[in-house]
This record gives structure tokens, sequence and C-alpha cells, in this order.
């Protein structure tokens, strides 16, 4: 402790006592030192062996920590398998219960639908058995039998079904050209646009509106003249005529925009510069459709109609004209001119039938077209369709509409049926008003054989007659 036992002090005086000096102090330092040290290493070692027994016991109780929760983890995952299973049994039941209720309403609502079909897949395999016969008599009214009357027109079609019967060739009995290609809905829009109820003026129409070359209409009478403006009066129809300056021009200009055109008052010959838009001879020229007309190619538009009449009583077409335009025969024979004025009279003395007639055809084609539509949904919910078809409820909802339209057509169709009925009978009561109305037109008519001064319009005469 002595202040002066310093190394530093002791070195003034001898060098080797200095070493002694650090040598005592060191020894003093380190005896501290261990008193202070030893107890805690003690300490330290007594500490370890507590902690290595904690540690093991740490261990074990680890070891009893991960069991459990082995245990525990094996428990939830058997709990998710029995709830995954639960929910795929509820599913299964409301997948099963969906489709016995789809079942019920397949066998059950859809069984009267069943009877439809196999009627319609039973007429559907006669037509479709027949119909390289009925196409082909429909195809031959339409390219040979407009130039003829009524009589020559059922003459000819009896001839081809003989023939086609002689030659063995599928054809249904009694074909029509309205059965094979007209349509109901069309034909009473037809009739209000003035075209004559007679079957014959049904069949001109089909020809004018079926033929693939333009149609030239032989019309003293001028009824087809009427229909057609008033058909196509909607679609901005053109009228000109061969005599006028600015004809060619005017045809052009509906050619390009697309409009019909209606050709009146045609003799026995056409003009040369129509041969192009008779013949149809258009051609593709950078991606667009092409005619040449005179000196000028213009564009062809697919909506332009082109219609031609005449009011000649009894013309000589060549063969060269014949070819180039479907020839149809509107003149009004003595049987047609019955058929026009008995429709006339009907509907004059029986407005209430002829009114709920033209409801019954609306609402029957407006039926027909939902049906259809229907159908075309279900062929595609069919194709498109996979795996169990009781899954599909869209579809056996589509097929349940099918159904309830079908019932409302079948009911129509029916009404239809008794209200033509009904009509026929009302018509069979003025067949001999009709038969005095059209003697008596073709009486005055031939007056003017005796002087050009009696001369009367059908039209006129139709309404003196109404």
């Amino acid at each position: 402790e002595d202040p002066s036992f310093k190394p530093e002090v002791v070195e003034k005086v001898s060098k080797a006592c200095k070493s002694l000096c650090m040598w005592v102090r060191a020894m003093d330092l380190y005896a501290k030192v261990f008193k202070t040290v030893e107890p805690k290493r003690k300490k330290l070692e007594e500490a370890k062996k507590e902690l290595d027994v904690v540690m093991k016991d740490l261990a074990r109780k680890q070891a009893d920590l991960q069991a459990v929760e082995d245990k525990i983890n094996a428990l939830q995952k058997t709990y998710d398998n029995s709830l995954a299973e639960k929910k795929a049994l509820e599913h299964n039941l409301a997948l099963t219960s969906a489709r016995l209720k789809r079942a019920g309403k397949l066998t059950t609502a859809l069984a009267d639908e069943k009877d439809r079909w196999e009627i319609s897949v039973e007429n559907f395999n006669i037509e479709l058995g027949n119909i390289v016969g009925d196409v082909f008599i429909s195809a031959a009214c339409v390219a040979y039998y407009g130039a003829f009357t009524s009589e020559y027109r059922h003459e000819l079609v009896d001839h081809w079904i003989e023939k086609c019967k002689e030659l063995e060739i599928p054809v249904s009995d009694g074909v029509t050209l309205f059965g094979v290609l007209g349509d109901a809905y069309l034909l009473r829009q037809w009739n209000t646009d003035g075209l004559p109820r007679d079957q014959v003026s049904t069949e001109n129409a089909i020809l004018v509106t079926k033929g693939r070359r333009w149609p030239l209409m032989i019309d003293p009478q001028e009824q087809a003249n009427r229909w057609i403006r008033n058909m196509e009066a909607r679609n901005s129809l053109k009228i000109i005529k061969l005599t006028e300056s600015t004809f060619l021009r005017t045809l052009e200009n509906c050619i390009r925009i697309g409009m019909p055109v209606l050709l009146e008052d045609v003799g026995e010959s056409l003009d040369p510069a129509l041969e192009p838009v008779l013949l149809k001879q258009t051609f593709k020229a950078g991606g667009r459709l092409l005619i040449r007309l005179g000196d000028s190619d213009i564009e062809y538009d697919k909506n332009f109609k082109f219609y031609m009449t005449s009011k000649l009583p009894n013309p000589h077409y060549l063969p060269e004209v014949c070819i180039k335009v479907t020839i149809i025969n509107f003149t009004v024979t003595p049987q047609g001119l019955e058929d026009q004025l008995l429709s006339e009279v009907t509907r004059l003395e029986r407005p209430d039938l002829e009114e709920q007639r033209n409801q019954l055809i609306v609402r029957i084609n407006s039926d027909k077209n939902q049906l259809k539509a229907i159908e075309d949904r279900i062929l595609k919910l069919l194709f498109e369709s996979e795996g169990n078809i009781l899954d599909a409820e869209d579809l056996i909802n589509t097929l349940n509409e099918s159904k309830v339209t079908s019932g409302e057509i079948t009911k129509r169709l029916a009404e239809a049926e008794t209200t033509e009925a009904k009509i026929t009978i009302a018509r069979s009561k003025y067949i001999p008003v009709a038969a005095r109305g059209s003697v008596m037109y073709f009486v005055v008519a031939n007056m003017a054989e005796i002087d050009p001064m009696y001369q009367f319009s059908l039209k006129y005469f139709k309404t003196l007659f109404n």
C-alpha cells in the first residue's frame, strides 16, 4: 500500500528491484482477482449444471408439446376432411335434388313435347324424302310457267308430278308453289300492299320475289303495277319509262345506291342498253362489285331490284327476250277475277272474320318465329353441353319454353282452321255475287271492241263493284 512502492519510483533506485516490484504487484493483483473470480466461477459451474438440468427438462417438455401438436394437426386434418366431405355431400344432395326436379320436368312437363317431336320428325322425314321432287317442281314453276294462265299452269304441274312418279322421283302429292316457297305472313303483307287475293296472283308474287331473273309482268289491268308501287314505296321506289331521256341515269343511280326501280309500259322489245342489268353481268374489281352500264363501270349494290310491267294484253316476246327475264302473266282471267271479287265480298260483308284471320296469321307467324329461335337455341345448347344433360338448367328451361310456345301455336292453328272453315262457309254464300261480277266486268271490257270509248279500268270497276 506504500505510495512509493511503484515500479517507476523503484526504478530510480534499482532496475532489478523494479522487476521485483512489478512481480509483487502482479501477484497482489492476481490474489485480489482470484478471490473475486473464483466464487463467480464456482457459481458459473453450478449455474451451468442447473442450466443443463433445465434444458433437459425443456427438451422433454418440447418433445411432449410436439407430440400434442402433431396430434392436434392430425385431428384438424381429420376435421377438415370431414368438413369437406360434408360440403361435398351437401353439394351432391343439392345437385341430385336439382337433377331430380329437372328430370321431373323432362319426363312429365315435356312428355307431350315428345309426341310433337315425333310428328315433326315424321313430317320432316317425309318432306326430306320428297324434297328432290318438290324443289324440282317449284324450280320448274319459277322457271317456266309464269307466262301461262291458271288452267294451263295446273295442267303443267300435274304433268310434271306424273312424270316424276313415272321416273320414281320422290314428290309430295298435290305439291304447290306456295306450299314450298310461300309464307302466310308475307302473303298477308302483299295483300295489304294491294296484291289480289286469288291463287294466280299469289303464285305470281312468289315468281316475282323468288326468280333469279328480273320479272317482266304482263299487266293490262295494272294490278301488278299497283302492288309493286305499294310494296316498294317504303324503299323509295323509282319509276321510269323507256321513252324518258333520263331513264339510264336514274337506273344508274339506283344500281349504285341499291334502290328498287319499276320500268313501266314495256313494249315487245327491250332497250339493248338494259342487257347488262337483265343478265346481271356483274364483276369484281379491287374488292368492289361492279357492272358496266353504257360506257362506264358503276358500283353494284346487292339491294338493287328491277321490275318491269307491260300494259299490252297479249304481247309476243321473242326467245331472246324470254331468256333474259322472268315473264309473269298478271292478266286477269274470269276465274281469277271471280276469286278476287269473292275475297272482296267476304272482306266487305264479314269484316269480323277477315280481321280475326289476319290477327291469327300475325300471331301464328310471331309464335313460329319465336319457336324457331327457341329451337335454334336448344340445338346450340345441346351442341355446347357437356356431361350430364340434367345439369344444363338453361337447356331444360328453354325446352320448357318451347313446349309452352308450341302449345300456344297448336291452339292458334286450331283456331285458324276453325276461322278458315267459317270463312270458307261464308265465302260459299257469296260465290254467285262474285261470278256475276266477273261476267259483268268481261262483258263491259269486251265493249271496247265495239267502240274504244267503252274502256273501263279494273280498278274503277272494282271500286264500283264494292
